[in-house]
């Protein structure tokens, strides 16, 4: 129902204010209000017909008549609609252009972690002893340290070796921290240097793969320095060897240290 109608009807009800207490079922919604017409408009519309704007017409008996013009439409209120607002568009993101140098480049391979390692650090005498070791470690009394006794009278060193340091790897839990073997590597020279510096020795010897790691970046490179001396950028020489577990196990391993220990005993042999 237009707003106009629905207003006549309340007028002849003599219903000059109301408010609905509730939205009325099935009513239709309510338009905004007419506009105003001017004043002007207004006082042209409802002015008489003038005599010029009459029509003469001469009836058939020779009288004239005088027809009233047609009474004037008011003109209907013009309809306002809101207008309807699209909603925007997404915003299109311009298309990246990737120059032909980057199609054709090598994808970065991501280096793989090492596994957890648990590395003691002794001294015996001029000598320090680098031992890869399930933890909690070589602890007195245990086979592993009594292997370990042994090694040092046939090498001609204290038999009473001294725990000095332990490295853990990794150094943290955090999983954005490189753990590569490059880095292992890196963090054990460091902690090695940091170490000796109060205590220099005359030689290192490095027992098992991980130990290797403080002369190769690679772990199989690393494991192929068994029964090999190699010299350190900032370190004394070291001489490597499997892990005192793999000695126990196999008796040719303890005849490849052995030869070992033969060549490398000068350079501590007198200074003990």
């Amino acid at each position: 129902m237009r707003e106009s109608v629905r207003l006549a009807y309340l007028e002849a009800m003599e219903v000059t204010a109301w408010v609905p207490v509730q939205p009325l079922a099935h009513a239709a919604l309510r338009s905004p209000p007419e506009p105003e017409l001017p004043e002007e408009d207004i006082q042209h519309i409802m002015a008489p017909a003038s005599v010029a704007d009459a029509a003469v017409v001469e009836s058939v008996t020779g009288e004239k008549l005088a027809i009233a013009p047609e009474p004037a439409t008011i003109p209907a209120a013009r309809k306002y609609e809101l207008p309807r607002v699209s909603p925007p568009k997404p915003a299109t993101l311009p298309t990246k252009v990737e120059p032909e140098a980057e199609e054709n480049a090598v994808p970065s391979v991501e280096l793989a972690a090492v596994a957890p390692f648990y590395l003691q650090l002794w001294m015996a005498g001029p000598c320090a002893l680098l031992i890869e070791t399930p933890d909690p470690g070589v602890e007195k009394g245990t086979p592993h340290y009594n292997l370990l006794t042994d090694i040092l009278r046939a090498a001609e060193l204290t038999p009473t070796p001294q725990l000095h340091a332990d490295f853990r790897w990794p150094l943290s839990r955090n999983p954005q921290v490189a753990r590569s073997a490059a880095a292992a590597s890196e963090a054990l020279q460091a902690f090695m240097q940091a170490r000796l510096e109060q205590t220099p020795v005359s030689s290192i010897g490095c027992f098992g793969i991980a130990a290797g790691l403080l002369a190769e970046t690679d772990p199989q490179q690393a494991e192929a320095l068994c029964g090999r001396e190699e010299a350190l950028e900032g370190l004394a020489a070291a001489w490597f060897a499997p892990d005192l577990q793999t000695l126990m196990n196999n008796p040719q391993e303890k005849a490849r240290l052995w030869h070992l220990l033969k060549r490398v005993m000068p350079r501590w042999q007198g200074r003990a």
